[in-house]
């Protein structure tokens, strides 16, 4: 039932505009389902509607949503009085769910919420957002124990909020839970959210840049996981571990942890990784400093072994290039695993690190579809000065029998990009699409394109499209 905000709002003043006409549709209909009504708008527009009539007056207290901001009151005492009166325990209507935005330094303490929870817990509240946005560095004191204990608790997202210690956590309905910016009183808190919540699914997690705790993530049910923890500091302590064999997606963007160690995915799962935290340096990007990355490689080599075999057996998978250099610079001392599942593979690399391609698509017999994102190193004027080190030893498997589809995704500009599209093209046997883009400037774009027309194809049914 979805009527649009103006139309109803109309209709509510007409029918109060007019007392002597007959009653409008509006007016007759049973108390549940204007509140459905009214639960389309803004609490702010739904509490204006209780000026319109006796009728609705006190309507918007049994409302099944609430969305509440702070710097939208005058001062502390009119927001709890407002949300006292919503959260009235003796009310017996559900809460389906609440919104809370703390902005006023003056209320970061949320003693509030106590009583607050303790209602919508009874009145079988199922989605909890609440986010503390009045200063990076203050948060509510501790949250209330009661948000660990919810039959009805669906979704739960807090944000830069401060959690007390977890004596007793039970949370059988949760599904979807958002930690982003939180501190908690010790590690053992976090892990037992995630172990006493049975039926959750989705997971993202936002790490404050300073907090250092290692992050177990064991999950029987969860299928997707977002973690993301991003520094410009260095920390030695920090650690990521996840064991969950129903998960189907996961995104790690990670630059500081030392050890991510995955147990279990599902077989098909699909993959974003960008990690630096395995290995540092990531700053010295010339040929220098090969040697000295591959030693660091070398002393965290347990660490990347168990990351990599606990990720060989992804469907899809996208790498950023810093990850890439850790693959290959791991495949140098150790066998590489064979990711025999993946289909699809995306990752962003230098021209200069062209040359790691084939040895690296050895591992992916199977894949079907390539696509390469191409960063030009500004520090040497283009790519100019690498095509002379870019060269081709071999053809990987994937090539010759399973290679359809490839993408370039930024522009072809340089001689070098020519060479990596000239190799594709001369070694994929079975290839069926060729997709890339040209530079929008003419003289460039007519010299590459004329270029690619001259480069023989050995699979006969390969199309080049040309964006």
């Amino acid at each position: 039932f979805c009527l649009d905000r103006k139309n109803m709002v109309r209709k509510l003043k007409a029918s109060q505009a007019r007392p002597t006409l007959t009653k409008d549709a509006i007016s007759q209909l049973p108390n549940d389902l204007t509140c459905q009504i009214l639960s389309l708008l803004s609490t702010k527009e739904a509490v204006k509607t209780s000026v319109l009539s006796t009728r609705w007056r006190h309507l918007w207290l049994s409302l099944p949503c609430l969305e509440l901001k702070s710097r939208e009151f005058l001062d502390l005492k009119n927001f709890t009085s407002f949300g006292d009166r919503f959260f009235d325990s003796t009310r017996v209507s559900c809460i389906q769910e609440v919104k809370l935005t703390i902005h006023k330094k003056d209320v970061s303490d949320g003693y509030f919420l106590t009583s607050w929870f303790d209602a919508a817990v009874k009145r079988k509240i199922q989605h909890l957002h609440v986010g503390s946005y009045s200063y990076a560095d203050r948060r509510f004191n501790k949250m209330p124990q009661r948000v660990y204990n919810c039959e009805t608790l669906v979704c739960l997202k807090l944000f830069q909020v401060t959690l007390s210690d977890a004596e007793f956590v039970s949370l059988p309905s949760l599904k979807t839970m958002h930690l982003e910016y939180i501190e908690f009183p010790n590690e053992a808190t976090f892990e037992t959210l995630v172990l006493c919540s049975p039926v959750l699914e989705c997971l993202k997690i936002v790490v404050a840049s300073d907090d250092e705790k290692v992050f177990r993530v064991h999950s029987r049910s969860l299928k997707r996981l977002t973690f993301e923890r991003v520094s410009p500091f260095l920390f030695d302590s920090a650690g990521v571990v996840i064991d969950a064999p129903r998960l189907c997606f996961l995104n790690i963007n990670d630059n500081i942890s030392k050890s991510v160690i995955i147990h279990k995915l599902e077989s098909n799962a699909v993959l974003q990784i960008s990690l630096l935290g395995i290995v540092r340096l990531e700053e010295f990007d010339d040929e220098f400093f090969d040697d000295i990355y591959e030693v660091i490689v070398s002393s965290k080599i347990s660490n990347i072994h168990k990351f990599l075999h606990g990720i060989s057996m992804a469907r899809s998978m996208k790498i950023c290039r810093g990850t890439l250099k850790i693959m290959c610079h791991y495949s140098k001392l150790e066998p590489f695993p064979q990711f025999s599942n993946m289909s699809y593979l995306d990752i962003t690399l230098y021209p200069r690190e062209f040359k790691w391609l084939p040895a690296f698509l050895e591992s992916f017999p199977n894949l079907k579809y390539l696509a390469l994102v191409m960063v030009c190193d500004d520090r040497k004027g283009g790519f100019s000065e690498d095509i002379d080190q870019v060269s081709f030893s071999s053809v990987p498997e994937c090539l010759l029998s399973s290679l359809e589809f490839v993408e370039l995704i930024a522009p072809v500009q340089y001689d070098v990009e020519l060479k990596l599209v000239k190799y594709l093209l001369k070694n994929s046997a079975v290839l069926e699409k060729l997709i890339l883009r040209l530079a929008s400037y003419n003289s460039r774009r007519d010299y590459m394109l004329k270029k690619l027309l001259k480069i023989p194809r050995v699979s006969t049914k390969c199309k080049v499209v040309i964006l």
